[in-house]
């Protein structure tokens, strides 16, 4: 079974509403299992925003679920030249690293991500920091350690790693990461998580 982190239930929504998903009765976090007609071995978390959220949403799904994989889809910002790729392209994680943790003067190394999904997309790098970045002068500097920003990604690979599980990360660009953000993802939200839902759906359903 693949454990499917969101951070939010409007990311999710497409997805659920594709897969036919009910919510399961679990105390501890927000969960929904895709119906039999989906035909795909799955369940969905949605963690709430943050690091901290993400963490221990996939660390219910590895330690309660026993998942084999654990997937994390959502938004992020594009922290790249603005000319490769623009707001509602779809990427692939090769890497994620947290962009705002400082180890007494070092950051924290980047992790590796399961490339054997989604091989028809192109691949980056994921920066995962606490709050959003909605800042030219902060994506300035975190664009020196990847493309792409996020408030998840690096929580969950950093779970996947502790536990031994492959850990895959696909993110849809809603915003430039400027001070346009905010109004950005609300105004792309919804195509955004329908095309990751799509995407999702069939790599799912690809699996043997």
């Amino acid at each position: 079974m693949v454990g499917i982190v969101f951070a939010t239930h409007r990311e999710a929504a497409p997805f659920l509403m594709d897969s036919a998903a009910t919510r399961l009765a679990d105390d501890a976090v927000t969960l929904f299992r895709p119906g039999e007609a989906a035909a795909i071995d799955a369940i969905v978390a949605i963690s709430g925003m943050g690091k901290v959220a993400a963490a221990m949403a996939a660390m219910h799904l590895v330690l309660k679920w026993e998942v084999a994989a654990l997937v994390n889809i959502g938004l992020c910002g594009w922290l790249g030249d603005p000319s490769a790729c623009g707001v509602g392209d779809i990427l692939r994680i090769h890497h994620a690293v947290e962009g705002d943790c400082d180890r007494f003067g070092a950051g924290e190394a980047a992790l590796a991500c399961d490339l054997e999904w989604f091989p028809e997309l192109e691949a980056a790098r994921l920066v995962t920091c606490d709050r959003p970045v909605f800042d030219t002068a902060w994506r300035k500097a975190l664009a020196a350690l990847g493309e792409l920003a996020d408030m998840e990604g690096a929580a969950v690979a950093r779970v996947a790693t502790r536990y031994g599980v492959p850990c895959a990360m696909l993110k849809g660009i809603s915003d430039t990461a400027d001070e346009h953000g905010r109004r950005d993802v609300a105004r792309h939200i919804d195509q955004i998580a329908t095309t990751l839902a799509k995407i999702l759906m069939r790599a799912l359903r690809s699996l043997d």
